[in-house]
């Protein structure tokens, strides 16, 4: 690996672990090297304080000057709820920047890089280009399709089932995978499960055992079925539904602290790329989908879902379980959903399967 490519590399490393969300802006890490030495890095902070290139060089100081700096997305040049970093860059005396991607928010869009060679700062895209733009996709599914991106999680015994056939889910993974998809779940905007997971469990929808904050929690609850005193309306809790649900009980979650979105319905239920829209509107840019399966089902049907992620605990069958995806069957394996270049992970017992979700080029017919 070249140097350059190393420290983009480490780059892409901050971005990928952020200590707080940082939606609506991408997460970004950068990093600044001088004399073959990195003096400063930096990742970006929650929206209103700091972007990454402005961490590292507060962290390099004077030792920014004529160094090289390493972003993973090209650094910004407008004024938002914090300053252009490209004039931070400008003022720091930098002498090259590499660019792991172009933003695609058309405030920028390549208009950051030209304000820096303008200055005289030397400007490069990439190197790792492709895994830059694959760092930023929830942020380019924001600026380009007006949604969030989607990730599906489930936890499943080795035969597919989330629960037992009677309902008991608790717990089919062990503590450490469960600690890591509480980190996971630290790391999205929103959690949004179906009124189904509310009855079954009444979940809480909380990060716990890890740092970071609650996301939204989100419940997929077309005749709002939602009983007021649970769990996931302690602190308030965002309900979609359809249209003519009974005024009383509106009225008495509303009292509990809900927000009730009304949407479309399709095929009788809540109307999945309305809810998405909302979401977006509301300052999401990751939503994780916790389920049931008919959730994670269509999610999947509607060609929603970006990318899943499923812990699978592989020393426990569960036999006709709950099956963690309830959708249709394709009529042929060619036209079955894929995944690209799956990550594995182990937590003892336990595997992590992650990764994007590649659709058949024809939509899926039942068999």
């Amino acid at each position: 690996m070249t140097p350059n490519a190393r420290y983009m590399r480490r780059a892409l490393a901050l971005a990928a672990r952020p200590p707080r969300r940082t939606s609506p802006n991408p997460t970004v890490g950068c990093v600044v090297v001088r004399d073959g030495q990195v003096v400063g890095e930096g990742v970006t902070q929650p929206p209103g304080e700091a972007h990454a290139e402005v961490m590292a060089l507060r962290q390099a100081g004077d030792r920014a000057r004529g160094a090289d700096v390493y972003v993973t997305l090209e650094p910004c040049c407008h004024w938002g709820r914090t300053g252009p970093c490209t004039d931070a860059l400008i003022a720091a005396g930098v002498r090259r920047v590499f660019a792991g991607a172009i933003d695609p928010n058309p405030l920028v869009g390549g208009r950051g890089l030209e304000a820096l060679e303008q200055a005289g700062v030397a400007v490069a895209l990439g190197p790792l280009q492709a895994e830059c733009d694959a760092a930023i996709a929830p942020f380019r599914r924001s600026i380009e399709d007006g949604r969030p991106w989607v990730l599906l999680k489930a936890a499943s015994s080795l035969d597919g089932s989330l629960a037992t056939a009677g309902g008991d889910s608790k717990w089919i993974t062990s503590a450490r995978a469960r600690r890591d998809a509480h980190r996971l779940r630290a790391l999205h905007d929103a959690v949004v499960v179906g009124v189904e997971t509310v009855l079954a469990d009444n979940p809480r929808l909380t990060v716990r055992g890890v740092p970071g904050d609650d996301p939204l929690r989100v419940v997929l609850d077309t005749r709002l079925r939602t009983p007021p005193p649970a769990h996931v309306l302690d602190g308030g809790a965002v309900l979609f539904h359809g249209p003519g649900v009974d005024a009383a009980r509106a009225q008495a979650l509303v009292a509990r602290g809900a927000r009730l979105v009304e949407t479309p319905l399709r095929e009788g239920h809540v109307d999945l790329s309305a809810a998405l829209r909302a979401l977006h509107g509301l300052g999401c840019v990751r939503v994780l989908v916790e389920g049931g399966g008919r959730v994670h089902g269509a999610f999947l049907q509607a060609r929603l879902a970006d990318e899943l992620c499923l812990y699978l605990a592989t020393g426990t069958l569960l036999g006709r379980g709950r099956p963690w995806l309830d959708a249709p069957s394709p009529t042929l394996v060619e036209a079955a959903h894929r995944l690209d270049a799956p990550q594995l992970r182990r937590f003892g017992d336990d595997l992590r399967i992650r990764a994007r979700i590649r659709y058949p080029v024809a939509p899926c017919s039942p068999a």
